[in-house]
């Protein structure tokens, strides 16, 4: 599996990718009309979009204060507006911000503004209130971030991503809260796993997909008390 995997990524995925993120892109999504900004995360390239969004669609969010780090075009936030929650999306990468505030302008004409856009890095600029609803679909390779493009791929050498977001999610969450993290089997979840069990936070498979060679999951996160 892990050679077809990467025969794949290196032969078909990675060539096809480079071209389409060279530039900006229109594309529809879903009935969603989007622009994608040069090196912002495409949701139609990457599998972990479209898994994440469709399993958002099976769920009730109408009325709920929704929080989506890590926006990139803005899609999963986009769905969850349209299912009438209360939506607050950040990304660290300002140009991210931008292209979601962009695609909520033309999905939402007469509301877009209701929809509260922070740049920040994980919870660093977001006011601390509690959240119903957290969706994060992280950085998940442990590499040192050198350029910006690589800020939705690396989560630092040591998982710094990880750290930061781990130990402060505790302010931003009722005890009963939905937190929905996306990984990929490519990831190293097990690392990933002790880092949070290190701020006493579990995870439990919400959801489980073989998408083509790599096996994604949703996991909800708990805190322990």
């Amino acid at each position: 599996m892990n050679l077809l995997y990467h025969t794949y990524y290196k032969y078909i995925y990675k060539p096809v990718a480079t071209v389409y993120l060279k530039s900006d892109s229109n594309i529809t999504f879903d009935d969603f009309k989007l622009k994608i900004l040069k090196d912002v995360f495409h949701p139609k390239l990457f599998f972990s979009s479209r898994y994440f969004y469709d399993f958002l669609k099976t769920k009730n969010l109408s009325g709920k204060l929704f929080l989506e780090i890590g926006c990139g075009s803005g899609i999963l936030s986009l769905l969850a507006f349209r299912k009438n929650a209360k939506v607050t999306l950040t990304d660290i990468d300002p140009k991210a911000i931008e292209n979601a505030s962009l695609n909520f302008r033309t999905n939402f004409k007469d509301s877009f503004n209701e929809a509260e856009m922070v740049q920040s890095d994980v919870f660093s600029n977001i006011p601390q209130k509690k959240f119903d609803v957290i969706v994060v679909n992280p950085p998940y390779y442990f590499k040192k971030v050198e350029v910006d493009k690589q800020l939705a791929w690396y989560c630092g050498e040591n998982g710094e991503y990880f750290e930061k977001f781990f130990s402060t999610l505790q302010f931003y969450v009722y005890p009963a809260s939905d937190v929905y993290m996306v990984l990929a089997d490519t990831a190293e979840i097990e690392r990933i796993k002790h880092i949070a069990q290190k701020h006493k936070i579990t995870f439990s498979v919400a959801d489980e997909k073989q998408i083509k060679f790599e096996k994604n999951y949703i996991f909800q996160l708990s805190l322990q008390h």
